[in-house]
């Protein structure tokens, strides 16, 4: 009895902490989220993005792999949010969006792509160089299938992560080359 409902309720547990820091460390780096890359957050909200996470949360709860992909993307997602946060603290929210506007504006939009292209890399090679270890025929990776099952998750959090961040940062910069200041 008691292995049939934990293990949802465990799920859903990891799930709920990685989004919950996603959403904690966007809210300390942008309040506001003035600079908030995701446009269905930054339309919704605060109420909006809390109720998004609810859904979310439920998928993953159905399975541990769910579970880990999840909680591994989220984490990334608040590492990412917190890095480089002492500048946007020390200069505040609206002027740090104001430098990126003007930023965004005077480089080139081929150095833009090359600069984030390289996030991309950074997750995906990696991610990419391990997939291919543990797919490997057995006689050359000793890792049990269990194991591998479980990276898979990860690895593909990883993945989704470089692409996701890309994405969002590029979307978000083309965005803000055409915002008008004042």
């Amino acid at each position: 009895m008691f292995q049939e409902w934990w293990v949802p309720i465990f799920n859903m547990a990891v799930a709920s902490a990685g989004r919950g820091l996603d959403l904690l460390s966007t809210w300390y780096v942008t309040p506001r989220l003035k600079l908030e890359t995701g446009r269905i957050i930054g339309r919704l909200g605060w109420k909006g993005a809390i109720l998004l996470q609810l859904p979310v949360v439920f998928l993953a709860s159905l399975h541990v792999s769910l579970a880990v992909f999840v909680f591994i993307l989220s984490l990334l997602l608040a590492a990412g949010n917190v890095q480089g946060a002492w500048f946007v603290k020390g200069v505040g929210e609206e002027k740090y969006f104001e430098l990126m506007v003007k930023a965004v504006r005077r480089a080139g939009w081929g150095e833009i792509v090359l600069s984030e292209v390289g996030h991309l890399a950074l997750y995906t090679v990696p991610a990419a160089t391990v997939s291919y270890i543990l797919a490997a025929p057995t006689s050359m990776c000793t890792f049990p299938w269990d194991v591998r099952v479980l990276a898979l998750p990860i690895l593909l959090a990883t993945t989704f992560y470089g692409f996701l961040g890309t994405f969002r940062m590029l979307t978000y910069l083309h965005r803000l080359r055409g915002r008008m200041l004042f």
